[in-house]
């Protein structure tokens, strides 16, 4: 099993969502995908045969190895099978693609299949590189959850799905200590950073409508920014974090409340390495990204997240505000450590921002895992380019392949590949992983620091089979 208590359990303390703040640095460069000029669905291709001694390697280190070369894939399938990101511009008869396969082919599999056309990962099944769970294993998780909460272990609301088909959807342990109300499918969470997600859809649309590319400078839709952000700062280095920009805006004790104040901050900060030699997790970028959207859109960026994203999705109940959580209907109190202690600090306000902070439901999340799996918000090719593995996200304790995407973190666990976000600020600390080739969703959001670890563990190890 992959141990992932070490970097939730540090994001539970700090003040921000800052999920990945301790992330080594990583050399790997940015890659930004071109505009295809070749096809316009993505291609899944096998590897070569191979009679060498490396045949019994993980057919992992084949996808990664044609990553490596600049063939930008999703996801790795236990079979060795890849799939090339169809807004490359890259395709099996280029010499690209003939050079990348050269130099891997000693990773691939005995009996591989030539190159052919093939779909995105159904949204209902059949990937075989998730483990067959039945409805009893679920029942099984419910059991343990509630076990934990009653043993004061855990606090939330957990929702897994497969397809259309609801596995488990329930609360547990209290969303007020105080008055005894229970959590329940239907209680309101703080989710953090997993409203990074939101901003790298709403750039992703952007892309697909042309207002933006990928590979541009920052400075080319934002005015008002230094040289050295605005002519050196891609869009694509500020959705994998290589930007080089850091936590200065929500670090401060009382942050802007605006957009815009926020962006000024932004704009005095030094940049804390070359963009695109490193990796470092900034809500500086996100915000800036946020910037982005409400300029290219000409609509606030709460306005143009309701209409195009949470709209569409199906995302009712989920708000983006500066709120007070003990003052919002239904809403659960966040319970942080202090010291030893669980003290109730839903008095605090909280400001939603492009990087993170607003709230929701677990139903809400699960749908727009759906909306993405069903490509409603973006897609299929643009949906890939969005999952891609792209930058190392070295988190400690962490499984070793977790990768940045455009606004996501690609994790591999046993071979079975998801992606997702983790969400974290005093009182409340969440996750969603999506599993693209198996149609799940699972959505576990928490309302004490220190409890979602065990958590989130035992579900993956239940689809990862480990």
């Amino acid at each position: 099993m992959t141990s992932r208590s070490t970097p939730v359990a540090a994001i539970a303390a700090l003040a921000v969502a800052v999920l990945l703040s301790a992330c080594a640095s990583s050399t790997k460069p940015s890659h930004t995908p071109k505009p295809s000029t070749t096809h316009s669905t993505p291609l899944t291709v096998s590897p070569p045969p191979t009679t060498s001694s490396s045949a019994g390697s993980l057919p992992l280190k084949y996808a990664k190895c044609m990553r490596a070369h600049g063939l930008p894939t999703f996801p790795d399938p236990v079979d060795g099978h890849i799939t090339l990101n169809p807004s490359s511009g890259i395709s099996p008869d280029s010499p690209t693609f003939a050079a990348a396969a050269k130099v891997c082919a000693k990773y691939g599999p005995a009996g591989g299949a030539s190159p052919g056309r093939g779909p995105v990962p159904a949204a209902d099944g059949g990937g075989s590189n998730v483990a067959a769970v039945t409805q009893a294993t679920w029942d099984q998780y419910a059991n343990w959850l509630g076990q934990q909460a009653t043993a004061g272990q855990f606090s939330g609301a957990v929702l897994v799905a497969h397809g259309d088909r609801t596995m488990l959807d329930a609360g547990y342990g209290f969303a007020n200590r105080t008055t005894r109300t229970p959590n329940s499918p239907q209680t309101l969470f703080c989710i953090a950073s997993i409203g990074k997600l939101f901003t790298a859809v709403a750039i992703g649309q952007l892309a697909e409508q042309h207002k933006l590319s990928f590979d541009a400078p920052v400075g080319r839709y934002v005015s008002g920014l230094p040289a050295r952000i605005a002519d050196h700062v891609t869009i694509g280095q500020l959705l994998d974090m290589t930007s080089g920009l850091d936590n200065v805006v929500l670090g401060r004790a009382n942050p802007p409340r605006t957009l815009g104040g926020m962006v000024a901050l932004i704009a005095a900060e030094p940049l804390q390495f070359s963009p695109g030699t490193k990796t470092l997790y900034s809500n500086d970028g996100f915000i800036l990204l946020g910037a982005v959207v409400q300029r290219l859109s000409g609509e606030r960026y709460s306005d143009y997240l309701r209409q195009h994203i949470l709209n569409p999705a199906g995302m009712t109940h989920t708000g983006y505000a500066t709120y007070t959580p003990e003052q919002v209907p239904g809403m659960a109190h966040g319970y942080a450590l202090v010291g030893s202690r669980l003290e109730d600090i839903s008095g605090q306000p909280q400001i939603a921002n492009p990087s993170g902070g607003a709230y929701a439901t677990t139903g809400d999340l699960h749908n727009l895992g759906r909306a993405l799996l069903q490509h409603k918000l973006l897609s299929a090719a643009m949906t890939a380019t969005i999952l891609a593995p792209r930058v190392n996200a070295p988190q400690p304790g962490g499984p070793p392949v977790d990768e940045f995407t455009y606004g996501f973190v690609y994790q591999a666990i046993n071979h079975v590949a998801f992606v997702g976000h983790n969400g974290g600020t005093p009182g409340y600390t969440d996750q969603i992983d999506i599993y693209p080739h198996g149609g799940y969703v699972v959505v576990i959001l928490t309302n004490e620091d220190g409890t979602l670890v065990p958590a989130i563990q035992r579900s993956e190890q239940i689809l990862t089979g480990s």
